[in-house]
């Protein structure tokens, strides 16, 4: 039985599975890169049509998101404060990207989204 997971982005219910989730997710942050790659502004990157999309994913794309926030600390930070409206980093930790990944990350596993 598939379990329902609150999309807090656009406040729906949604039926799909992880693995449905990953798949999805793994296209568009596939296809948001390529089309993104020469912007330096993650605002810029954050605006775009794929990336907006994962974001109406909702609460079950945040495991993948930290999963990939691993190798790409600075991409998904946006998203991860849009999807769950909240923000673990601390005001010393701003501007650094490392820290405010690792910030993430702890929060990720506080919250059982990582093992």
């Amino acid at each position: 039985m598939k379990k329902p997971t609150l999309d807090t982005a656009s406040r729906k219910t949604t039926e799909e599975n992880p693995e449905e989730i990953r798949q999805k997710f793994t296209a568009l942050a596939s296809q948001g890169r390529q089309e993104v790659e020469a912007l330096s502004s993650t605002v810029e990157m954050s605006k775009h049509p794929a990336y907006q999309e994962i974001i109406k994913m909702g609460e079950g794309v945040i495991p993948f998101l930290l999963e990939d926030l691993q190798q790409n600390p600075l991409y998904w930070l946006p998203a991860l404060r849009q999807i769950t409206q909240e923000n673990p980093v601390l005001p010393e930790e701003r501007g650094k990207i490392k820290q405010m990944a690792q910030a993430w990350l702890n929060w990720g596993r506080q919250k059982g989204y990582i093992a």
